[in-house]
């Protein structure tokens, strides 16, 4: 649990980073930046869909509030910091995206939680 737990906070610090300071600071050539931006973006996308759907689905059949708090918060935290950066950077669009995402994620966890 430990080593997960670092290396779970390793990735989070590493996602500020990349945040902040874009991936454009790491040595790649700028001619392939966006399509490999995309690329990293649709398996991250891919990759955090598949462990919604997993953990999500052993969350709900065990009826497990811990978990479906813990689902709820990571949802929460990566919309909204997604969202933020959206305001900033003028995409106005993928906040609608972001708010419609977070609503149809949160509205069965939420239900779930209030049972």
């Amino acid at each position: 649990m430990k080593w997960f737990s670092l290396v779970s906070i390793s990735l989070v610090l590493f996602g500020i980073l990349y945040a902040f300071f874009g991936l454009g600071i790491l040595p790649v050539n700028k001619a392939v930046l966006l399509r490999w931006e995309s690329a990293l973006y649709g398996a991250i996308m891919i990759g955090w869909g598949i462990t919604l759907l997993s953990v999500g689905r052993i969350a709900f059949q065990r009826k497990d509030t811990q978990l479906m708090k813990g689902l709820l918060l990571g949802l929460f935290v990566w919309l909204l910091i997604e969202a933020l950066f959206s305001v900033y950077l003028g995409v106005w669009f993928n906040v609608g995206v972001d708010i419609a995402v977070l609503f149809l994620f949160s509205f069965p966890l939420i239900k779930a939680l209030k049972k």
